[in-house]
């Protein structure tokens, strides 16, 4: 093993004990002695890595929104029409954070909450390019509504959030049949008319 993937399988682990303790504790209540501990590295090495607990926390939001971004999209199939492209991205959406809740509920957490002021609007936008791109295509092939990027992916990602949410609270099971007619009630509310 090369001291680059040993450093690499550190700044992991730290990541991951990090998204661990936060979805069990909440950020407040999820110490960098427990981190370490959780990560198993000594507590200096966490310092190693991030000046502090809250970059550390930006740098998993960051790592998070990439690797979900990434998910997310990559079952886009270009051959096909924006309906059945955006189906399947709302669907993917779904179906990955109900398998991935701890990452869910921490970029819901994250979110609505200061530590999103730490990351500059710079980053912010480009860790949603991909989407925001996805999106502009659909607005110039004329299938949805000239609706600016962000207004939509808040309306589309709302929607499938809630649904997310319904899930994973154990509240109601949605079928095929269910998540089927949420996206064609919200197609609808996006598609060109």
């Amino acid at each position: 093993m090369t001291n680059i993937t040993k450093e690499f399988d550190k700044k992991e682990a730290i990541l991951n004990a990090t998204l661990e303790l936060i979805s069990k504790h909440g950020f407040h209540s999820s110490p960098m002695s427990e981190v370490a501990k959780q990560a198993n590295v000594a507590a200096g090495t966490i310092y190693h890595y991030f000046k502090s607990k809250d970059e550390l926390i930006c740098a998993l939001y960051v790592s998070l929104k990439e690797r979900t971004t990434t998910q997310l999209l990559k079952n886009d199939d270009a051959s096909k029409n924006y309906r059945d492209r955006i189906r399947a991205f709302y669907l993917q959406n779904f179906h990955y954070f109900t398998k991935n809740p701890k990452e869910f509920y921490f970029l819901e957490q994250f979110s609505n909450s200061p530590f999103l002021q730490q990351i500059p609007k710079t980053d912010l936008t480009k860790l949603e390019q991909p989407i925001y791109d996805f999106l502009r295509k659909a607005v110039f092939t004329q299938a949805v509504r000239d609706i600016p990027p962000k207004i939509m992916i808040s309306f589309v990602m709302g929607s499938v959030g809630s649904l997310i949410k319904l899930q994973l609270s154990g509240e109601f099971q949605l079928t095929s049949s269910d998540l089927e007619l949420a996206f064609f009630t919200c197609w609808d509310g996006i598609k060109k008319q």
